[in-house]
């Protein structure tokens, strides 16, 4: 699950990106601009369930 939300508290971090999947730490990062925010957010979505597809994978054909 990922979500970004405007932050008004901290000027040097306007958006927040959050990332998080059951079986894994939740991941946060502060942007600048909103495009960043979600640019980061989906990539990193994309790099967890990726490298949990490949894990599954190897563990299967490891039988």
């Amino acid at each position: 699950m990922l979500f970004v939300r405007e932050q008004k508290e901290n000027r040097s971090c306007l958006y927040q990106a959050h990332v998080w999947f059951t079986e894994h730490s939740h991941q946060c990062g502060c942007f600048t601009t909103l495009k960043a925010a979600e640019h980061w957010a989906n990539w990193l979505q994309k790099e967890i369930v990726t490298r949990d597809l490949f894990k599954a994978i190897h563990n299967r054909s490891g039988q």
